[in-house]
């Protein structure tokens, strides 16, 4: 869903700025992480299909 791609988007947007005020060096590694994950998610939107049951 577009939403979902906008909500993650966001989210990353928002890491970074976290990543960029963080004074510990430990934090902003840890918000850049974050911003990485949700920028994948933002770029990946819908292509992920179900989940396949095996078993």
């Amino acid at each position: 869903m577009e939403e979902n791609r906008i909500y993650f988007a966001r989210r990353a947007a928002e890491e970074e700025a976290r990543a960029t005020e963080a004074m510990d060096p430990h934090a902003a590694d840890a918000h850049r992480q974050m911003q990485r994950a949700y920028l994948e998610r933002a770029s990946t939107g819908d292509r992920h299909g179900p989940r396949e049951i095996v078993g």
